[in-house]
């Protein structure tokens, strides 16, 4: 499974201009003013779209969906980055999932704002992030177990190279 939290290069993350100071009221009249969705939506699944923003033109080469979570922690606790689009092509697209409905608002006001050397196109989200299937208490605990052995192996070796001859 691909890591949902990849990327390329290095870019350093910009210093937005400071957060506006917005009311309950402004954030209850944004959060109301959430485009309708499109479609046969899920409803399970509108909570999550709510805490989705869509975040577009950004640079293939040198965005990393870290820069990203570090970015959008400003407004809120992010719950999930998602690096979206072709990487072959010169601009791709983002989600951000959000902990909190009233985060999508104040990270709408990031729209525009430079982000390395492109302005953020940064919307409501359509769709919520697809996620990979979570493990069965079964397959957690094969895992761990998987990589505790790893890790035991790991010390093994490291102590035989520290201290060669001395049995672990």
């Amino acid at each position: 499974i691909p890591s949902l939290i990849s990327g390329g290069g290095l870019l350093p993350i910009p210093a937005p201009a400071p957060l506006q100071n917005v009311s309950g009221v402004e954030q209850i009249a944004a959060i109301q003013s959430q485009p309708p969705l499109m479609g046969n939506v899920d409803p399970t699944k509108i909570d999550e779209i709510r805490r989705t923003v869509y975040v577009g033109n950004l640079n293939s080469q040198t965005t990393t969906a870290e820069q990203l979570l570090e970015f959008f922690k400003q407004v809120g606790d992010v719950k999930f980055v998602r690096m979206a689009g072709d990487e072959t092509q010169p601009t791709r697209f983002a989600f951000v999932e959000f902990v909190e409905q009233e985060s999508v608002a104040r990270a709408l006001t990031f729209n525009g704002v430079m982000f390395g050397d492109r302005p953020l196109k940064v919307n409501h989200s359509n769709n919520a992030i697809v996620k990979p299937p979570e493990m069965t208490p079964q397959a957690a605990a094969k895992e761990l177990e998987n990589v505790m052995r790893r890790v035991r192996e790991a010390q093994s070796t490291i102590a035989a190279a520290i201290e060669p001859g001395k049995p672990f």
